[in-house]
């Protein structure tokens, strides 16, 4: 990523690009899984300049049918949208979210903040993977 991208990535989201620098999640040497993110232009830009490629500016009935598609194909691992979308869709796809284990769905936040208080990552990550990532040995 050019110098550029990396000061308007900081600039407009106030990231260092090292922490959002994750384009696939690798299970092993022959298996990545993508990670996919719907929302509006300013939202998608973001996350294409932290290098993520599967982005959808789409809104309305259109990203919940793009989002129905992501859930039902195997190559993806996560899927980002925002709040809004999932707290306005048609309650069978809101079912459906919550049944699927994988790919996850992370709610994104919207330019005025949390709607309300969302299930954390680490608790979709156990939901999706059994393992409990806060754990202590």
């Amino acid at each position: 990523m050019s110098d550029a991208a990396d000061d308007a990535l900081t600039t407009s989201f106030g990231l260092s690009v090292e922490t959002v620098h994750v384009k696939e999640i690798e299970l092993s040497k022959d298996h990545k899984e993508k990670i996919a993110v719907i929302g509006d232009g300013a939202t998608t830009a973001g996350f294409r300049l932290a290098g993520i490629r599967n982005t959808f500016v789409l809104s309305g009935a259109e990203a919940e049918a793009k989002l129905s598609d992501l859930l039902s194909n195997p190559d993806y691992g996560i899927v980002m949208v925002p709040e809004r979308l999932i707290e306005n869709c048609d309650w069978r796809l809101k079912k459906r979210i919550e049944a699927t284990a994988k790919p996850v769905v992370v709610a994104i936040p919207g330019m005025d903040g949390p709607i309300e208080q969302s299930e954390s990552l680490p608790r979709l990550i156990k939901r999706a993977l059994g393992v409990d990532l806060t754990k202590k040995k």
